[in-house]
């Protein structure tokens, strides 16, 4: 027979279970956030994740991972353009090989202008990001007055006037 106190048991039980998993889900979401966030060159601040998504397995992945720039950085690379850069060619995480940026340059990224395609393509589409935020980024880095880079297997882009940073990563 079910009792009213068993009911409840069961209750506490299943309440018990979501919150473990709500607390591992929002783990791994702090997890990926500052992991991701290390990628990023000391330089360029960064105020806080907008976006970030895609696949992988043990080991390769793909996809994007979408910053706010801070107000600070904004305004310096506004007034000092590629300059700001300079010093910005090792992640927060390691100064090895695979954390290493090439020298930055300035959008538009030329071979990209008249295709459907950008630099920002294979992490966009591998994240499944909406189609509005992938048209308006890939319509970005066409324009001037953006900067990016490329390390093994991802891209950076820095987009000042949008205050966003975007890592786009594959392989």
């Amino acid at each position: 027979m079910v009792t009213v106190e068993k009911v409840e048991r069961v209750e506490r039980f299943v309440i018990a279970i979501a919150c473990v998993l709500l607390s591992l889900y929002v783990a791994w979401c702090l997890w990926e956030a500052w992991w991701m966030a290390g990628v990023i060159p000391e330089p360029i601040g960064i105020s806080y994740p907008t976006f970030i998504e895609g696949e992988s397995d043990l080991r390769e992945g793909c996809g994007v991972a979408i910053f706010r720039l801070d107000r600070a950085s904004a305004d310096a690379i506004t007034k000092q353009g590629l300059r700001y850069f300079d010093n910005a060619r090792y992640s927060r995480k390691s100064h090895d090989h695979y954390h290493t940026f090439e020298p930055w340059r300035p959008t538009p990224h030329a071979p990209n202008l008249n295709d459907d395609q950008s630099l920002l393509s294979l992490g966009l589409y591998c994240a499944h990001a909406d189609m509005a935020l992938s048209e308006e980024l890939e319509q970005a880095v066409r324009e001037p007055g953006n900067f990016y880079t490329n390390g093994p297997e991802k891209v950076l882009v820095v987009f000042p006037k949008k205050r966003l940073i975007v890592l786009a990563y594959f392989g």
